[in-house]
């Protein structure tokens, strides 16, 4: 595990070093998360003009559900899409080959070696988004806090683990784009509680797409309304689809043949 967040930590300062080649991205990246944190607030002012509640939640709290959506598109940006995306491209180049043959998990590296370091505004603004949010309701302890933290920890997990296993589909599909970009449409349903959606959405939200655990669950901690069954079943979701992910991972290296075969 050390030597790992070793590796992790020379990986993201050779991004850093390189992005910062480039320092008015990095401006101009912080300028558009702020611009879209305002079509955010605007999207929810216009909707609490015409309601008091949305599926029960109020707009503070749907503020704060918003901020855990914003962090995960953060993370997305500034670590799944540099990496995962590049796998496709990995298999049809045969790039693979080199990296099976490094001392070192092959989906650690695939996982780590790049950062968009130019999105990590974004990372600060939403829990920034998060703190505010609380502080608004009057949830701002120790108890909500850890309770947010962990649950935002499980939904990266199962954010990551869902990108990964659809990326992995390239070895047998190789141009995997559109399912990733379906895969996105979904996840922008987050910015909203699944609550506020028809029992038939909700359903699908939460037990084929779970996008339940990714933002509507967290939310629900920050806010100090969580209940512990989907506390429970969150972290149980996060276990599975890295499980799951981890096999699709073995079954696609035991199928995939080498550029040099």
């Amino acid at each position: 595990m050390r030597r790992a967040l070793r590796l992790w930590r020379i990986f993201f300062t050779h991004s850093l070093i390189q992005d910062l080649e480039y320092r008015v991205n990095w401006w101009m990246n912080a300028l558009n998360s702020l611009l879209f944190l305002g079509s955010g607030l605007l999207v929810l002012w216009v909707v609490f003009t015409q309601a008091n509640a949305i599926g029960g939640w109020s707009f503070d709290q749907a503020f704060t559900l918003l901020g855990v959506f914003v962090f995960l598109e953060a993370v997305t940006m500034v670590f799944l899409v540099p990496n995962l995306n590049r796998v496709p491209d990995y298999v049809r180049r045969g790039e693979l080959d080199f990296l099976l043959l490094k001392p070192l998990s092959a989906r650690f590296i695939v996982s780590t070696r790049y950062a968009s370091v130019w999105w990590t505004p974004q990372l600060g603004l939403g829990l920034g988004v998060i703190a505010w949010g609380m502080a608004r309701q009057g949830t701002l302890d120790a108890l909500n806090i850890a309770t947010g933290s962990i649950m935002l920890a499980a939904a990266t997990a199962i954010l990551y683990a869902v990108w990964f296993a659809l990326t992995t589909t390239a070895f047998w599909f190789v141009k995997v784009d559109n399912v990733s970009e379906l895969f996105t449409a979904f996840f922008a349903a987050g910015r909203f509680p699944v609550s506020a959606y028809p029992f038939w959405a909700r359903a699908l939200l939460t037990y084929v797409v779970p996008v339940a655990f990714l933002t509507t669950v967290p939310a629900e901690a920050f806010s100090g309304r969580l209940e512990w069954p989907w506390a429970l079943a969150s972290l149980g979701m996060a276990v599975l689809f890295l499980g799951a992910s981890q096999l699709l991972w073995r079954a696609a290296l035991a199928n995939y043949t080498s550029a040099s075969s």
